[in-house]
């Protein structure tokens, strides 16, 4: 009985305990299914070894009454053919053969009782497991169900922690001050008068003043020629 007791302590541990003792739960979990499994295997081993044993007391007291039938059957035949001394053996066997029976049927009476017990016991473990194994698959949801929601809960953090509209605000001043600078660099290319641009004016300017000299010029000839 101590595998049973060995196995029942194992199935009532407390599995939370188990869960809180282990950075993997699922998998501690399975490890603890698994040993439970292996322990009511072996225990239901010890059970169809008793009924085994059950068995072949059944079948010795069958022999044995069929034994003790035959030597009653021989110890008349004996008689009936005066021979005495055959028939002192014959009920000597059978009487030696009611004694092995007696001891049988007690050895029997016990072994059926164990029997039961342990089928019951088995069953009883048999239920202990399913029960665990149904609370290990509880379990292993709720732990990945956690580990997601956890996961989740710390990428919308990540996010709220840091607002995505002042990256963008930052990202608008940045443009509108390039395009400032833009249109300030362009203000300054339209409203330069450095020096190379002031001689080039007065070259223009000489130039055009050249241009209406010739055109006077010519205007007074053609004049003189009316």
């Amino acid at each position: 009985m101590g595998l049973f007791s060995r196995v029942k302590d194992l199935l009532q541990a407390n599995i939370m305990d188990i869960v809180n003792k282990n950075e993997d739960p699922e998998k501690m979990l399975n490890l603890y299914v698994e040993r439970a499994t292996e322990e009511v295997r072996n225990f239901q081993i010890q059970v169809n070894r008793a009924v085994a044993d059950k068995i072949q007391l059944e079948e010795r007291i069958e022999t044995l009454g069929s034994e003790i039938t035959q030597r009653s059957e021989q110890a008349k035949l004996a008689v009936q053919q005066n021979k005495d001394d055959l028939a002192r053996t014959a009920l000597s066997l059978k009487k030696d053969a009611e004694a092995s029976l007696r001891d049988y049927e007690v050895q029997l009476a016990d072994q059926a009782k164990a029997v039961t017990d342990l089928q019951e016991n088995s069953r009883i473990l048999t239920e202990k497991l399913e029960k665990a194994k149904l609370e290990r698959n509880n379990l292993v949801m709720r732990q990945r169900r956690a580990q997601t929601m956890k996961k989740a809960n710390e990428a919308i953090s990540g996010v709220s922690t840091r607002d995505p509209l002042a990256d963008i605000d930052r990202m608008k001043e940045q443009v509108e001050r390039a395009e400032a600078e833009a249109k300030a660099s362009k203000t300054m290319i339209s409203t330069g008068n450095s020096i190379e641009d002031q001689f080039a004016e007065l070259e223009k300017s000489r130039a055009n003043s050249e241009v209406e000299d010739e055109l006077a010029k010519l205007k007074a000839e053609l004049n003189k020629e009316q």
